[in-house]
């Protein structure tokens, strides 16, 4: 293009945008406010303003004609990239336009099992629920801090699936690498909101938790002796005839946490059937007891294992013991002929070595 060229083309350029731009017939946008003589004034400065935007129109062909004068010479890399990059770089609006809205996580709610205020034995966990099955465990465990008497108390989570609460399909709980202090106050406190629970999920609540432990009380049910023996705070309590599974109904060996108290339940063995069974204190979900046993008094006293699962205790010690044993106590059953005690049965947590519990179980925590 030839210097000629170039002054007609610029010419011709701002006399055809000029009048275009200053033209009767073309009336100008409506104001977005409309007050009297809005519509004068706007037409006046659209008139007073038309050179200007005239102005910039030309400068648009003369970048325009600038670059085809560059790509005549060669420099084709300033022609097809630079003038649109800027283009959309000096429009806020476009940028805007062309940026897609992140999608918002899913919420994940906690629901925790322990009560405020509650005093509970030295093996009671932190019992937790949550609304989605999480795939991290990782900013839960950061944002998870312990105290007991005002000093600070390590422990780690660990996960398992649940049908405990509908619509809470995953559990876990948190507890210290050893059995909680006796006659302790502890806080817990889960400062988990907004964090991430994997991909698109968070949780959208936070929690704390104040409990009491009480004393340290042990139990220990030997299927050798038949006999249980229970320690308070390291001294001996007592101890008591049982009667524990029979061989096609064996009682579950390994480490137990008294669950739940006062149910009232019916059960069923070899020669029996009763409800109302009284002093009740539940050590797993399929259904074992602690519990009064008076239709299987001969058997209790002579060393029988005969019931269903359960430990059968003399009536009358039974009820001492169901005034002692609190929820969160322990109870050992070392050589229990039945199968393992598991994570999922109940209250399994002392059964899990800690190195195998800080890995999280079923969400990694890492």
């Amino acid at each position: 293009m030839t210097e000629d060229d170039i002054e007609r083309t610029l010419r011709e350029a701002f006399d055809g945008r000029a009048r275009e731009a200053v033209g009767d017939s073309a009336a100008p946008p409506p104001p977005r406010f409309v007050t009297g003589g809005a519509t004068v004034r706007r037409h006046r400065r659209a008139r007073l303003l038309a050179p200007v935007a005239a102005a910039a129109a030309v400068v648009g062909v003369v970048t325009t004609v600038a670059a085809l004068r560059s790509s005549t010479s060669g420099d084709s890399h300033t022609v097809g990239v630079g003038v649109q990059r800027t283009s959309a770089a000096s429009s806020p609006e476009l940028s805007r336009t062309a940026t897609t809205p992140a999608t918002p996580a899913q919420a994940v709610h906690i629901k925790l099992l322990n009560t405020d205020g509650a005093t509970y034995g030295v093996g009671m966990p932190v019992i937790a629920f949550f609304s989605k099955k999480i795939t991290s465990g990782k900013a839960l465990s950061e944002a998870t801090t312990a105290s007991v008497n005002g000093k600070p108390l390590p422990g780690a989570w660990y996960f398992e699936t649940s049908n405990y609460y509908k619509g809470y399909p995953l559990e876990a709980h948190w507890r210290p690498e050893s059995y909680w202090p006796a006659h302790a106050k502890v806080h817990v406190a889960i400062a988990a909101q907004s964090l991430p629970a994997g991909p698109d999920l968070a949780f959208d609540d936070a929690l704390t938790l104040d409990f009491a432990t009480g004393a340290r009380t042990i139990a220990e049910v030997d299927d050798t002796t038949h006999r249980m023996t229970v320690n308070t705070d390291g001294k001996l309590l007592g101890e008591f005839p049982v009667s524990l599974g029979a061989n096609r109904t064996p009682t579950s060996h390994g480490v137990k946490v008294i669950m739940e108290k006062g149910r009232s339940i019916c059960m069923s063995g070899p020669g029996y059937s009763e409800c109302g069974v009284k002093y009740t204190q539940r050590l797993t979900y399929s259904g074992e007891y602690l519990h009064s046993a008076p239709w299987n008094v001969d058997d209790i006293k002579q060393g029988i294992d005969s019931s269903n699962g359960c430990t059968n205790l003399l009536p009358d010690e039974a009820k001492r013991l169901y005034g002692i044993l609190e929820v969160g106590d322990v109870v050992e059953y070392p050589n229990a002929p039945g199968p393992a005690m598991r994570m999922g049965d109940g209250y399994g947590d002392w059964n899990v070595p800690w190195d195998v519990w800080r890995r999280g179980g079923a969400v990694p925590v890492t």
